[in-house]
């Protein structure tokens, strides 16, 4: 067999495999999005690049003719940029992971749980799953008050932190402990409108959020001077932890860049 020959083999499975691994990651995104009920707008540029994969593996020949007709400076700049983007993405992505599991310390003087969506009155899996962590802290430490923050976006029927304060009356935690902020909506606005209310930034606290939000939550509050924070948490959905942590890279690159961590 000539060696020639040997090459383009290797060549077409290669592209096959690119072409495989392309449609397999936007069958992926599509049945996330299906299994929530809603168009996600990341999920979309998702699919998106993932369909552009799968063309640059069909067209991959003729891509690299047009590359290496490019300028040399072009070429090295866009191979700096991709090595870059990977770089980031592999040390971001070991950060974020490093931080999905901890065990909060007792007897903190708060604890912080960051809302998630709520479909009408409906609290989603990782909401519940949150206020289920926080549940079994404050069983433990009695002396613990709770802050639930949450404002109410679209499809929200009631704020994210009435949600979790329902659920958290249902499991036994007194009234006089649970203090409420329903206005925010995003991380950041979690912790300033919080101690805004109650003057949390030099307490004990603990955080409560799902395991691959743990990272860039934390570091949000301590950048809004919050001087004595522990992680708990919550253990996410398995089979759409990919997503989230994709999504994640994206909000840690994007506030950092903006200097919110």
């Amino acid at each position: 067999m000539k060696p020639g020959f040997i090459i383009k083999i290797k060549s077409i499975r290669k592209r096959t495999a690119c072409i495989i691994l392309g449609i397999l990651f936007v069958m992926y995104f599509i049945i996330a999005s299906l299994n929530w009920g809603r168009v996600d707008s990341f999920n979309m540029v998702m699919i998106f690049f993932g369909s552009l994969w799968i063309f640059a593996a069909i067209k991959i020949s003729k891509i690299c003719i047009l590359f290496k007709k490019l300028p040399k400076i072009i070429r090295i700049s866009l191979k700096i940029i991709i090595l870059s983007f990977i770089l980031s993405f592999i040390i971001v992505e070991s950060i974020i992971i490093f931080n999905m599991r901890s065990t909060a310390k007792a007897n903190a003087d708060y604890v912080i749980v960051l809302g998630c969506q709520v479909v009408g009155t409906v609290p989603s899996v990782p909401l519940l799953r949150r206020v289920n962590a926080a549940v079994s802290y404050l069983r433990i430490n009695q002396n613990t008050k709770v802050v639930v923050s949450g404002g109410q976006g679209p499809g929200e029927d009631i704020s994210e932190a009435e949600a979790m304060k329902r659920i958290l009356l249902r499991n036994g935690i007194s009234e006089n402990r649970i203090l409420v902020e329903n206005k925010s909506k995003s991380t950041r606005e979690n912790f300033l409108f919080s101690d805004n209310l109650y003057s949390l930034h030099d307490k004990k606290i603990v955080v409560v959020s799902t395991d691959y939000h743990m990272f860039r939550a934390v570091s949000t509050a301590k950048k809004l001077n919050y001087k004595n924070i522990e992680k708990l948490p919550s253990k996410s959905v398995l089979s759409v932890l990919p997503v989230y942590l994709l999504r994640e890279y994206a909000a840690v690159t994007y506030y950092k860049l903006t200097g919110r961590i």
